[in-house]
């Protein structure tokens, strides 16, 4: 029993064993994401080559052979530490850090990272030559049996095994991080794992992997906190009894993989035909300044969404090999390395340290083709809620859930009130709203451009939408004829067909902000229908709006409404990599919200007083002789294409 100066029993603040061994319990989601703290390390230490190893031990067992990893390990060009900083490095609850700079967090990476993963992590670091290499461990055995300090630092050589396999071999400075007793690793066998990780790592470090010249926008000026191109390279090591063999073949030089599929050499298949696959959205990166403890702070949107060619083999750009025309583009390697991107990514300091799924409709295939890229300085780390072990955003993350009207108190009637109060209860929440909503435009932009560009031709879900229009057209047309004018028609007679056209354009432009180009598209490829048909958010409750414009008819459905997101949005979304039993889902889906839309008019019908029940009653029947008339047309002419 410990006691005191006085003679009484102590009661230490913190019990070692116990909280080393709580802490191993902190969140890490993968292996992975635990070696990553070491590579943050390497990087913040100036390290440009960068090798992770894994060995995996084989034995046999009578006629079993088994497999088990024995050891991971990273080794870095980096500055290296001297014995002060190399002891503090294991330190629990101090770290190495001391300004919020740089990819680190609190600079407890090193020790928490590693005990999540083994019982056991060894340090060399050297500054003058691998002979000199400085060593010390941390040790959950040891910790349980009354160790108080971390070792002092004593020179010892690094292990022959990572002096001898290393590619690079050992510089003047470095540090090498070795973790044994892998009690929480998953993995058996290095080989296997590194061909899934490269992505993922890939992913994470993207800007630290590229050439200045292409890992930011080009109006970025930020290239110096980057710093120089960095290597990373995943080696795998077999022991066999005595034989220790390096897996050549299996070896990952890990590449840049860029959600945002701007950058050049990465690790997307690119067989669709030139450029990139992705196009950036026009007007980013988009900046939102956010002032925090007296200082602004600037937070950047990129958005990009897929080019044409990559989704539509007939697209003149396209260039798809020929054992994958016909495909559906979700199935193609690139569509399926875009599925494996999808979700919006949140980068700190230049590092990815999350990719959001929230913000994604999970029912939809076609969200893999937009990305978008959240970047943020480390001032704003408690606005964001950035996690100690720099795995997610969480303050961030609520957003795309975001409603002010759940927040709103007795008579707040606007999400500015809301903001107001808010903000003199000092949520700091707040200053993220305009991020939000930067965010929320960008990708209904995205998807709205998305879907205008999905190719025609062949069997296509468009095809029956566009004879739809068409039925609709001849029946109006017939019924001009008839003489039954509709106001649309006589706004056509006071002008010529070009002063038509450019109304229609002005309307997309001004009351529904589509930019000036993809409106005249909109406008030009349905010239010559009597209907069109739009999405926009609008703040109306009913879930469609109708403009009177010359010479069409222009539907506005209200993206806002759940009519939108609970059928059309359903119906209408491409079935890119949906099975036979995803598509029967979403029918029944679309079914039952069919008959939901039904049912609300058949309440309001009821509800109505005698008097107005007839008035509605005959809105029924004479929306339905409309209905049988359109589904009734038969055009016979040629098929004008419709753009949805």
């Amino acid at each position: 029993m410990a006691v005191n100066t006085e003679g009484q029993q102590a009661f230490s603040i913190i019990n070692t064993p116990m909280t080393v061994s709580a802490m191993r319990d902190n969140g890490y989601k993968s292996t992975t994401h635990a070696l990553a703290e070491l590579i943050d390390n390497s990087i913040e230490a100036n390290a440009t080559h960068i090798e992770l190893f894994g060995l995996s031990q084989f034995s046999r067992v009578g006629q079993r052979q088994s497999v088990r990893l024995k050891e991971l390990a990273v080794l870095d060009n980096g500055d290296g530490m001297d014995a002060d900083i190399l002891r503090g490095s294991l330190r629990y609850g101090i770290g190495t850090k001391r300004s919020r700079k740089g990819i680190g967090r609190f600079g407890l990476g090193l020790p928490n990272s590693s005990m999540s993963q083994a019982r056991r992590v060894e340090v060399w670091s050297w500054r003058s030559g691998a002979s000199n290499a400085l060593y010390t461990w941390l040790s959950i055995d040891d910790v349980e049996k009354g160790m108080q300090e971390i070792p002092i630092p004593q020179i010892k050589p690094v292990p022959d095994i990572y002096r001898d396999e290393s590619l690079k071999g050992l510089q003047t400075t470095g540090t090498l991080v070795v973790w044994s007793d892998l009690d929480r690793v998953q993995w058996t066998r290095a080989s296997t794992v590194f061909k899934h990780t490269e992505n993922f790592i890939g992913r994470m470090y993207r800007r630290f992997l590229t050439p200045p010249s292409v890992r930011l926008h080009p109006e970025d000026t930020r290239h110096n906190e980057i710093g120089s191109q960095r290597n990373i390279t995943l080696i795998p090591i077999e022991l066999r009894q005595n034989d220790v063999q390096v897996i050549r073949d299996d070896i990952v030089y890990v590449r840049p993989n860029d959600p945002l599929y701007l950058m050049p050499d990465t690790s997307c298949p690119e067989d669709f035909g030139p450029g990139p696959m992705f196009q950036e959205l026009k007007g980013s990166p988009y900046k939102v300044t956010v002032k925090y403890k007296g200082q602004e702070h600037d937070v950047l949107i990129r958005a990009s969404y897929v080019r044409p060619h990559v989704r539509d083999p007939l697209h003149p750009e396209a260039k798809w090999p020929p054992d994958v025309q016909g495909w559906q583009p979700g199935s193609t390697a690139w569509g399926k390395h875009a599925d494996s991107n999808m979700g919006v990514s949140v980068v700190r300091a230049h590092r990815e340290i999350d990719t959001d799924m929230s913000w994604i409709n999970g029912y939809d295939p076609t969200e893999r083709w937009w990305t978008v890229e959240i970047d943020f300085p480390t001032a704003l780390d408690e606005i964001f809620g950035v996690t100690n072990n720099k795995q997610g955003a969480m303050t961030f993350q609520r957003l795309s859930y975001f409603d002010w009207k759940r927040l709103a108190q007795p008579g707040e009637n606007s999400a500015g009130d809301v903001r107001r109060r808010l903000e003199e209860e000092g949520d700091t929440g707040v200053l993220l709203w305009e991020v939000r909503r930067q965010i929320v435009l960008a990708i209904k932009n995205m998807r709205r451009r998305i879907k205008q560009s999905r190719k025609k031709g062949g069997s296509h879900p468009d095809d029956e939408i566009a004879k739809a229009v068409a039925k609709v057209t001849a029946a109006i047309r017939r019924r001009i004829r008839e003489g039954k004018i509709g106001d649309s028609d006589k706004e056509g007679s006071k002008g010529t067909a070009l002063e038509n056209l450019e109304a229609q354009i002005k309307s997309l432009v001004d009351r529904y902000h589509f930019d000036e180009q993809t409106a005249r598209e909109m406008v030009e490829v349905t010239k010559d229908n009597k209907v069109r048909w739009i999405v926009s958010s609008q703040s109306s409750p009913a879930f469609f709006e109708v403009d009177t414009l010359p010479d069409v008819i222009q539907v506005v459905l209200n993206d806002t409404h759940p009519v939108f997101s609970h059928l059309y949005d359903l119906i209408h979304l491409d079935s890119d990599g949906l099975s036979e039993n995803d598509m029967k889902k979403r029918l029944a889906k679309a079914t039952a919200a069919f008959q939901i839309l039904i049912y609300s008019w058949a309440r309001y019908e009821d509800e109505q007083t005698d008097r107005e029940k007839r008035k509605v009653q005959s809105t029924r029947i004479e929306w339905g002789k409309y209905a049988a008339e359109f589904f009734d047309e038969d055009d016979g002419s040629p098929r004008p294409v419709d753009l949805i």
